[in-house]
């Protein structure tokens, strides 16, 4: 018999779905505000003009799998590259700036804020290809429930 430990993050994580899950199933909770959300996503211009054209509810279906499926990976390899530039600026910045007593973490601090800010002002390139992509998810997963 499977017994509930307390001290162990996954238990306390699967609890909560499964908690989750039953509160939906009786409809406690309502998925109403979720699916206006998604339908407000899927309405705006930004999203590639391929739904607008008549396709098959299967392409969609198709598109939410690929989508699901290669979202993990796609995060690991995002992670690991700004991993890799944050470490990469951290010891160009140790070189050129250490003081005796200094803790690594400050410079890696630094690095990092830097990096969301940057990320911050060159928004205005990257957040409308964002939400084209998250328009078309949304278009393809409101075409998969229909």
């Amino acid at each position: 018999m499977w017994s509930f430990d307390r001290k162990n993050w996954s238990h306390w994580l699967l609890l909560v779905f499964v908690v989750a899950f039953l509160l939906s199933y009786f409809g406690f909770v309502s998925w109403g505000r979720l699916g206006d959300a998604l339908e407000a996503l899927a309405e705006r211009p930004a999203g590639a003009q391929i739904f607008h054209e008549k396709i098959d509810r299967a392409d969609a279906i198709f598109m939410i799998f690929v989508f699901l499926f290669l979202t993990p990976l796609a995060l690991v390899a995002g992670f690991s590259i700004v991993t890799f530039v944050g470490s990469v600026l951290t010891g160009m910045l140790e070189a050129i700036y250490r003081r005796p007593g200094m803790p690594e973490w400050v410079s890696t601090l630094c690095v990092y804020l830097l990096l969301a800010l940057a990320a911050y002002l060159t928004r205005v390139f990257w957040y409308p290809q964002v939400q084209g992509f998250a328009s078309l998810i949304a278009r393809a997963m409101i075409m998969a429930v229909r």
